[in-house]
Formats: C-alpha cells, structure tokens, sequence
C-alpha cells in the first residue's frame, strides 16, 4: 500500500509500506480521512531524520477486515478510530479495566498510522459512525473527544467562562 512518512528535510513522500495483516482482536481500516493534527507538525518541526512508520492519529474509515476473536459483522462498519489509546490496548490489564487505556502496560505496537492506505487498531478502538456524517467530520471525533474529556476533567458546566 502506499503511506505517507516525513522525509525528515520537512517534506511528506508518499513511498511503498506493508499491507498490515489482522491479528487477535485486531481489525484492519480502509482510510477515508485522516486530520493533520498539530502535534503531528511540532513532532516533526526541525526533525533530521525520515519517519520509519506514517503518522496520523485523528483517523475514519471502513472496517474491511477482522482478526480472531473479533465479530465479523463489523466488516463493512464506517468507523473513527481511538488510535493511541483503546486501539492499542490490551483490555485486560489493570488499567485497561479502570478505563485508562493510555497507561495500558501491554500495548500492541502501532504499525503506522492514518497517513496510508489501511490502518490496523484494536476492534474495541473502532467506534460506528452514522452514515449522516462525513468522512472529514469522522476524522474529528477524535479531538472533539479530547475536548470533552479536558471540560469533565475540569468539571466545567455550561454558560461558565473559560480562557484557552
């Protein structure tokens, strides 16, 4: 499939990368849309040398593909996927069971992200899209929810002033 890496002289090129191959638990994302977040540009700025994986974490698609222990009838699903997060985790260990994905002591390994052609994240990342929104609105979902956790974690209320 072809992929997008940083050439490390501050330039995309788009060059060959494996087709990433479903294992337990694991369901493979034809990518419709991937945003370009800020920490994908400051992770970058002044970088010598050329990406290994393609980047992209604010990622839509549709699930073509599943490995063991997965559903089936999630293929064909539109999705937008939790890439850093519960598309890496274990789900059992003791984080995962309290919810904190993020600290999760077993992560798979991330094979690339959403700059490619297909994707591979853990099924229980992938969350159902209505076929109402867009592939570039799908692509959002994943800073909105950013948002959403830094207002509950504020516990901020509606019609309160905030300074950003």
């Amino acid at each position: 499939m072809e992929a997008a890496f940083y050439d490390g002289n501050g330039q995309m090129i788009i060059q060959q990368h494996p087709d990433p191959v479903a294992a337990e638990g694991d369901a493979i994302i034809q990518v419709k849309a991937t945003g370009i977040c800020g920490s994908d540009l400051l992770m970058n700025n002044d970088k010598e040398e050329a990406d290994e994986l393609p980047a992209g974490h604010e990622v839509t698609g549709i699930i073509v593909d599943v490995g063991a222990g997965v559903d089936r009838e999630i293929v064909g699903k539109r999705v937008a996927i939790e890439t850093i997060g519960q598309g890496l985790a274990c789900s059992t260990c003791w984080y995962c069971r309290m919810g904190q994905y993020r600290q999760c002591q077993n992560k798979t390994q991330a094979e690339g992200g959403g700059f490619a052609e297909y994707i591979k994240r853990k099924a229980i990342g992938c969350y159902e899209i209505s076929e109402s929104m867009t592939w570039d609105e799908g692509a959002l979902v994943e800073p909105l929810a950013v948002s959403i956790h830094g207002i509950r974690r504020g516990m901020m209320n509606g019609g309160e002033t905030v300074a950003i």
